[in-house]
C-alpha cells in the first residue's frame, strides 16, 4: 500500500491542477532523480479529474513513437482503430471526430527520453486540440518542452524527512540523536537516500542484561547432581558402621526382611566364621532406617531421568516442515490466487487502478460490479488493479466490451494478458521513490 502523500507534494499536486484551470495546458514537471517525480505523477492521475479518461505513460529508451501513440489512444478512446502511418494530430481529430469530444489528461513520465517529433506534436495539439486536453511531463531536465510552464520539485524539508521515515520505520532515533542528524543532512532531502537508512546498523544495538541467576544456575545444577550421587554412593556404608553384631544359630528362623537388609560379609571374613554360627550384624531400627534412604535416592533418580528434555524426531521436524509451505500458500491477499491459476495464455478486461483498497470497494459499489470483477494489488508501483472478472483467448474480448460498458458508461476498459498480470503480482515492492 502506498504511503500518504507529504504536505509540500499535496500542495504541489494542487499548484499543477491549479496551473490547469487558468488555462495553462502543457506542464513540465522538473525535479532532480530520486525526489519523487513518479510518486506525485502516480497520485496526481489517481486523486485527481476522476471524471476524466486518462493515459499514463511510463517513457524508456526504447519506447518508439509509434508504442507511445497506441497507448495514448487507446487509453483515451474506446477501441480506437489507429493508422500509424499518420501523425498523432491526424489520427486523434479522426477518433475526436468518430466518438466526440471528451476530458483527457495525458501524463508522461521521464519525459527526456520522447523525440523530437513526438514532442513536437504534442505542443501542437495541446494549442489546437478542441474541448480539455491536459498535458503534464515530468523530467530531471529543464526547459525541455518550449511554450511549456516548468514547474520545480524541491527536496524535502528536515522536518518532511523524518515525517517520511516515519512511514516506513516503526523505530527511529531522536532527532538530537548525532548519527541520525549526519545521515538527514547528508540525504539533503533526497525520498531516495532517506529510504535507504538501515536502523538495524546505523541505531546502537539494546544488548539485554542478563541476570546472576542465569549464569550460576547450571553450576548450581551441577553441584547438586554430585552431592546427591556421592550421598547414594557412601550412605549405605556408613550405616553399617552403627550396627550391632548379632549371633544367628545356622538352623535359627531369620525373616526375609531382615536377611534382605543385612550387609553381605566379604569373603575373606565368611572364610573365617565358623561353620555352625554366621555373624551378621541386625538391627530393626537400622534396617528400617537403611531401606527408607535407599528408597529416596531411588526416588530422587527417577526424577532426574524424567526431567531430562525430549530430543525432538526427525518426523517431528519433517511434519513441522510440511506443514509451513500449506500455511504459506494459503495465505494468499485480494484475489491473487485467482490470477495464479488461470491459463497464462488468456486476456483479461483491466478497469481502472487505485492507490487504496477502500477507493476500489467504493468503485465496485457505485457501479454494482460485486462478484463481476476481481481485483490484485502491483507491488512494484503501489497500485491496486481491477479487472473482469471473466479471462478468455484474446479473440473472445470483443463481445465482452457491450457488458463492460452497460455497467460502466464511462469505462475504457484496457486488455491485459494473464501472464502480465502474474508478474505483476509476483513483482517486489521498491522502497526507494522515483
Amino acid at each position: 500500500m502506498q504511503s500518504p502523500i507529504l504536505p509540500s507534494r499535496a500542495a504541489l499536486a494542487k499548484r499543477i491542477a491549479l496551473q490547469f484551470s487558468y488555462g495553462q495546458n502543457l506542464i513540465h514537471l522538473v525535479g532532480g532523480s530520486g525526489l519523487g517525480k513518479s510518486y506525485l505523477l502516480e497520485h496526481f492521475v489517481t486523486d485527481h479529474y476522476e471524471s476524466f479518461h486518462k493515459a499514463y505513460i511510463q517513457v524508456t529508451a526504447q519506447s518508439r513513437d509509434e508504442q507511445l501513440q497506441t497507448q495514448l489512444l487507446e487509453h483515451s478512446f474506446a477501441s480506437p482503430l489507429i493508422d500509424l502511418d499518420l501523425p498523432l494530430r491526424e489520427n486523434f481529430f479522426r477518433l475526436l471526430k468518430e466518438q466526440g469530444e471528451r476530458p483527457l489528461l495525458w501524463v508522461f513520465d521521464n519525459a527526456k527520453q520522447l523525440s523530437e517529433e513526438f514532442i513536437a506534436e504534442l505542443h501542437y495539439l495541446a494549442k489546437t486540440a478542441p474541448g480539455t486536453l491536459y498535458i503534464l511531463c515530468a523530467s530531471s531536465q529543464g526547459g525541455l518542452l518550449s511554450g511549456a510552464i516548468d514547474i520545480h520539485l524541491e527536496p524535502l524539508s528536515e522536518q518532511e524527512s523524518e515525517r517520511l521515515l516515519g512511514y516506513f520505520y516503526a523505530q527511529l532515533p531522536r532527532r538530537e540523536d548525532p548519527i541520525f542528524a549526519e545521515f538527514l543532512r547528508q540525504c539533503g532531502g533526497n525520498p531516495a537516500l532517506l529510504l535507504q537508512w538501515q536502523s538495524e546498523q546505523q541505531m546502537p544495538a539494546q544488548t539485554a542484561k542478563t541476570s546472576l541467576w542465569w549464569r550460576l544456575g547450571p553450576a548450581l545444577l551441577v553441584l547438586l547432581i554430585l552431592v546427591i550421587s556421592l550421598g547414594y554412593r557412601y550412605w549405605p556404608d556408613a550405616t553399617q558402621d552403627s550396627l550391632q553384631p548379632v549371633e544367628l544359630l545356622a538352623d535359627s528362623q531369620v525373616s526375609p526382611q531382615v536377611v534382605a537388609a543385612a550387609p553381605l560379609q566379604s569373603s575373606a571374613s565368611m572364610n573365617t566364621a565358623k561353620p555352625e554360627h554366621v555373624a551378621v550384624q541386625l538391627d530393626d531400627t537400622s534396617s528400617d532406617k537403611d531401606g527408607a534412604s535407599y528408597n529416596d535416592a531411588a526416588a530422587v533418580l527417577l526424577a532426574l531421568e524424567s526431567s531430562e528434555p525430549r530430543i525432538p524426531s526427525l518426523d517431528d521436524k519433517a511434519a513441522e516442515m510440511d506443514t509451513e509451505p500449506k500455511a504459506a500458500m494459503a495465505e494468499q491477499p485480494f484475489d491473487h490466487q485467482w490470477y495464479l491459476n488461470q491459463d497464462e495464455k488468456l486476456w483479461v478486461w483491466q478497469l481502472t487502478i487505485m492507490s487504496q483498497p477502500q477507493q476500489i470497494a467504493a468503485y465496485i459499489h457505485r457501479y454494482g460490479l460485486a462478484g463481476e470483477v476481481h481485483h490484485y494489488y502491483r507491488a512494484d508501483k503501489g497500485w491496486h488493479v481491477v479487472t473482469w472478472a471473466q479471462a478468455v483467448a484474446k479473440d473472445e474480448l470483443t463481445p465482452q466490451l457491450a457488458v463492460i460498458r452497460a455497467k460502466i458508461e464511462a469505462a475504457q476498459p484496457y486488455a491485459k494478458q494473464i501472464a502480465q498480470i502474474k508478474a505483476e503480482i509476483n513483482s517486489q515492492q521498491a522502497p526507494e521513490l522515483r
